[in-house]
């Protein structure tokens, strides 16, 4: 399983801000919709609460490939992450700053608060849970562009949260958290049900992390879903 920010998607590295020309918000703001219509449109995207992703990961300081599954609360830190194969068997779930986790050779215990810092900071930069942000409007986001024509979102502090690149028809082709420069390349995108779309895989620009995606479903609700224990 990877680590917290590898988890379903990768993480990317960091672009550096100081110094970025950015457009007016005006404009981001239309980059952003342009997004958010391209991956379903708002509508759709306001119908559900959350996701559950089910994937083949390929990364290559894992000795085969192994399933992963995750099921995300979109509106509040409450995650459940899942990762098997015949030598894997790991489960973590992350509720606000309370963590657990198991695996094949720990029985389940606490996590320690800068491992469930680095997940809710996954959380909070995750490339889905930002597009169904910019679809309400969240007026905690400030999208701008940048200089090289990426689409940018700050957070109220002023810090840049992520970043998209997007192509002709706003599909989003790559994107990355926070400080990164390179992050996360996405596959075509794939018509889901209710009308989002999302991508068949992704990779890290390295090819050292793959996600070929076999399961992407948006949640209207996530009762039932236990992110208590593992």
């Amino acid at each position: 399983m990877p680590n917290r920010r590898e988890m379903m998607l990768g993480a990317g590295a960091v672009l550096a801000t100081a110094g970025t020309v950015h457009a007016s918000d005006s404009e981001g703001w239309a980059a952003a919709m342009r997004l958010v219509d391209a991956t379903g449109g708002a509508e759709a995207w306001r119908r559900i609460s959350g996701l559950r992703i089910a994937a083949r990961h390929y990364e290559t300081e894992v000795e085969e490939p192994y399933d992963n599954l995750i099921l995300m609360d979109l509106a509040r830190p409450r995650m459940r992450l899942m990762g098997r194969s015949a030598a894997m068997d790991r489960a973590r779930v992350i509720d606000g700053e309370r963590g657990v986790r198991r695996s094949e050779i720990r029985p389940a215990g606490p996590m320690t608060p800068e491992q469930v810092r680095g997940d809710l900071d996954w959380w909070e930069a995750h490339v889905y849970r930002n597009i169904w942000r910019l679809a309400h409007r969240d007026p905690q986001l400030t999208p701008r562009l940048g200089a090289d024509g990426r689409l940018e979102l700050y957070r109220p502090d002023g810090r840049r949260l992520m970043w998209y690149r997007l192509n002709h028809q706003g599909e989003p082709v790559h994107f990355a958290a926070f400080d990164a420069e390179h992050g996360t390349v996405l596959g075509p995108l794939s018509e889901r049900d209710g009308g989002l779309r999302s991508p068949v895989w992704t990779t890290r620009f390295d090819g050292t992390f793959r996600v070929s995606i076999t399961e992407w479903t948006g949640l209207a609700s996530l009762d039932g879903v236990d992110f208590q224990n593992v």
